[in-house]
């Protein structure tokens, strides 16, 4: 029998997605359970936080006690992939604190992070062991752990949120192993007394090999992380030889890099799981799987903990929808299950598009396996941005003096959920069916009846039409929709007239 709820949602594991998810729901009222069992300082990663992760880190709550820590700062990357030739990629308005990118180590940036929580009213538990999760039909979940020196204990709640990464706790039983991404990271930590001989410092570094892939994170002006990331199945790896003389091997087969490291001094060396997984189920009536815990996207992408922020807020904005209005539970869980499914989806394209461009250079198995084609999937905004019809009617726009815009006749509605505030609603979306005519009709038997519009490029389409058809001046529908619904650069507004037009939700009047 599950005993009696105090709590409103239990968080296992402490990390980013943990904390943050912890620290929200208790700023926003709720009776928050964090328990967390760190790992060993000694495995603890450096990872890069490109520098949009600094609005992620303000709408957590966080953004100053980071700033505080006083973490490396970066100002771009410095890559060799596919080629000889060294790519120097700058962040935007160098020099600029809000331009600059975190080097963090994991181990300092998740006590940072904890101890928000903890300040912001969770009850955190910081050497708790979980042991079993039980779930009493669709009311109650209770778990079991082990709390140190107080013992087995028992704590219960309405929602359990499992944050434990790649372990998974509750997620594992829904993991689904990306074919061709079994990857096995070694890494090493190294010291040069004086710095590292770099054009900039700050960078981190990525090159590609025949057999792999390296890249090389600093955490202070001395001490670089650097991780060698091959096959997990390769015999070099499994041939059972002493870790370290495997990874020296393998450092040595990344021509800059393996130079950069001459002269340094290696502290220490370990090896970790790194294979890409999404999820069969990404949440339930009691669960959500949040960050690494859902899914595990591409190291090379440097937006892990970024999107493990990510997974945090809307989880929470979910759970606090669900505890708001039960009567909206399902639509709030199918939100967070489709963007977690969307974001995989996005992030592992790109995989595959930097691994057929690394093949170019290195025809490997490594690569060769990374670099399968698969099917497309869902169409993407950058899709539609490249639409002839969509371009053509921006660059009619852009010449233009000025628009005279109705809505069609045909135009439909249908409800979808968006997020307001702090919860998920339902709001009238466009219905688009461009594209299904030209179908023959066994194909569109086979497909959603219709498809919906309502964002493109943080504007709200929907607003931007009426706004539109208000207006004759593209300025003026500008200012207007900045001063009505939210600032967004002029390209972006443009951008979305563009597709009202290409999709014939919206007639240009002549």
């Amino acid at each position: 029998m599950v005993p009696h709820a105090p709590y409103d949602a239990i968080v296992l594991g402490g990390g980013p997605a943990g904390s943050a998810v912890g620290r929200l729901l208790s700023a926003w009222g709720y009776s928050i359970l964090i328990l967390d069992a760190p790992a060993p300082r000694s495995r603890g990663l450096a990872e890069s936080l490109p520098p949009s992760t600094q609005k992620l880190l303000a709408q957590i709550g966080v953004l100053d006690a980071v700033e505080r820590a006083g973490f490396f700062r970066a100002t771009g990357n410095t890559v060799w992939w596919g080629s000889g030739d060294r790519r120097v990629e700058t962040f935007q308005a160098p020099g600029a604190r809000e331009a600059m990118g975190y080097q963090i180590h994991r181990p300092d940036f998740d006590r940072v992070l904890l101890e928000n929580a903890r300040d912001a009213g969770a009850d955190v538990r910081a050497d708790a062991k979980v042991k079993d999760v039980r779930f009493d039909s669709d009311r109650s979940v209770a778990v079991d752990y082990d709390d140190g020196e107080l013992g087995r204990r028992t704590a219960a709640g309405r929602f359990v949120l499992d944050c434990t990464g790649r372990a998974g706790l509750v997620g594992r039983r829904f993991q689904r192993s990306e074919p061709g991404y079994r990857t096995c990271a070694l890494v090493g930590v190294w010291k040069k007394a004086g710095g590292w001989d770099l054009p900039d410092e700050t960078h981190t570094i990525v090159e590609t090999y025949d057999e792999g892939w390296m890249w090389s994170v600093p955490v202070s002006r001395d001490t670089r992380h650097v991780g060698a990331m091959v096959d997990r199945a390769s015999s070099t790896v499994a041939g059972g030889r002493e870790l370290e003389l495997v990874y020296r091997a393998e450092t040595a087969k990344a021509t800059n890099l393996g130079r950069l490291l001459d002269g340094a001094t290696l502290d220490r060396v370990w090896t970790c799981d790194a294979s890409l997984y999404s999820s069969a189920q990404y949440a339930g009536p009691q669960f959500l799987l949040i960050g690494d815990a859902a899914s595990f996207i591409d190291p090379l992408s440097s937006f892990g903990v970024k999107k493990a922020l990510a997974s945090a807020w809307l989880g929470a904005v979910a759970v606090h929808t669900c505890l708001t209005d039960a009567g909206r539970k399902d639509v709030a869980l199918d939100f967070f299950s489709n963007w977690e499914r969307e974001v995989y989806a996005k992030h592992l394209g790109r995989s595959r598009e930097f691994a057929r461009e690394a093949q170019a250079r290195h025809p490997h198995a490594f690569w060769a396996s990374r670099a399968a084609t698969t099917d497309a999937g869902d169409v993407s905004e950058m899709d539609v941005a490249r639409d002839p019809d969509v371009v053509a009617a921006f660059e009619r726009f852009k010449q233009a003096s000025s628009v005279h815009l109705t809505l069609a006749d045909h135009v439909r509605f249908e409800p979808r959920p968006v997020i307001r505030d702090r919860e998920i609603v339902l709001e009238n979306a466009f219905v688009d069916q461009a594209g299904l005519e030209t179908r023959p009709t066994s194909e569109r038997s086979k497909t959603r009846p219709t498809s919906t519009l309502r964002f493109m490029g943080n504007v709200d389409l929907v607003k931007l039409a009426d706004i539109a058809c208000r207006h004759t001046d593209v300025p003026d529908v500008f200012e207007d929709y900045c001063r009505t619904c939210a600032p967004v650069p002029l390209p972006s507004v443009v951008g979305g007239l563009s597709v009202l037009v290409a999709k014939g939700i919206l007639h240009e009047r002549v």
